[in-house]
């Protein structure tokens, strides 16, 4: 069994990452595998030879992220389709989806080199939209898409409807509409639920809703999700996993599915979901 060739791409913003990068690229080559740099990595470590995000996702067979989930995300909604296996070595300070942390270096380098891992797929929400400037855009979220109220203080108001049935209206701060992954998320913070990331749903959460009966809804994701900003309509945004906000047309309808890719997340064996939500939100069970 041959080694993998491994991509690199590392958040520069995150503390001592040169270092980690440097610690990186030896281990894995001490180990035999060949590694390919993302252009930015390189410049970061001092490195030639650095490619394009997609050149390097296109020449590898594992793509392993140095820093937390935020690097992760954006790497993947980069990716789209393209996406490779992703192992996340966690530098940040939560990591529900990296791989490892600082401290499991070695580890992490011995278990993709000798490939002793396993895959969890997780689903992407896909969104098409309307942008300020009439173009059609389509962005892919392993988290979440949001729909929220930009610049001014007022409510907005979405109309919602599944398989064009309407579902209910809106009144808040936006919308949020989570994958499995993303219930972990922005979805948590905003009062929905914990969903396992292999259950087959979307999960759509309220933002500071104005109607106290208005809680978190658990649908199928086989669905096609609309959300249809409602007048008055001044500024509306739409988030994909955190990143760049894009003004929405007026009159026009956010679509919403699961798109046709999922997202192979690279992590140990004896790793389980419920093991990192007993780690992660300090867990310990009852003290009566």
């Amino acid at each position: 069994m041959g080694y993998p060739v491994i991509g690199l791409i590392a958040n520069s913003t995150k503390q001592d990452a040169a270092r980690h990068v440097h610690r990186l690229v030896e281990a894995f080559r001490a180990g035999g595998a060949v590694v390919l740099l993302e252009e930015a990595t390189a410049a970061l470590a001092g490195e030639g030879g650095g490619q394009p995000l997609g050149e390097v996702a296109a020449g590898c067979e594992v793509m392993v992220v140095l820093g937390g989930d935020g690097t992760l995300l954006r790497t993947a909604r980069l990716l789209g389709p393209r996406v490779k296996p992703l192992a996340a070595l966690n530098t940040g300070r939560l990591g529900f989806l990296t791989t490892a942390t600082e401290g499991e270096l070695g580890r992490f380098v011995q278990a993709i080199l000798e490939q002793d891992y396993r895959l969890s797929p997780r689903s992407v929400v896909e969104a098409s939209f309307t942008g300020l400037d009439g173009r059609v855009y389509t962005e892919g979220g392993m988290n979440e898409v949001t729909v929220t109220r930009g610049t001014f203080s007022r409510l907005i108001h979405l109309e919602v409807r599944i398989n064009r049935e309407f579902l209910n209206r809106y009144s808040g701060d936006g919308l949020i509409v989570a994958t499995p992954t993303g219930s972990t998320a922005y979805s948590l913070s905003a009062g929905g639920p914990i969903i396992n990331p292999a259950a087959g749903v979307f999960c759509l959460t309220p933002i500071c809703p104005h109607a106290l009966s208005n809680r978190s809804f658990v649908v199928n994701d086989n669905v096609a999700l609309e959300i249809q900003p409602m007048e008055p309509v001044e500024d509306v945004l739409l988030h994909v996993d955190g990143g760049t906000a894009w003004s929405l047309a007026k009159d026009q309808p956010v679509v919403l599915r699961k798109a046709g890719w999922t997202v192979p997340l690279i992590a140990f064996r004896e790793t389980s979901f419920y093991a990192v939500l007993r780690e992660k939100l300090q867990w310990s069970g009852s003290s009566v």
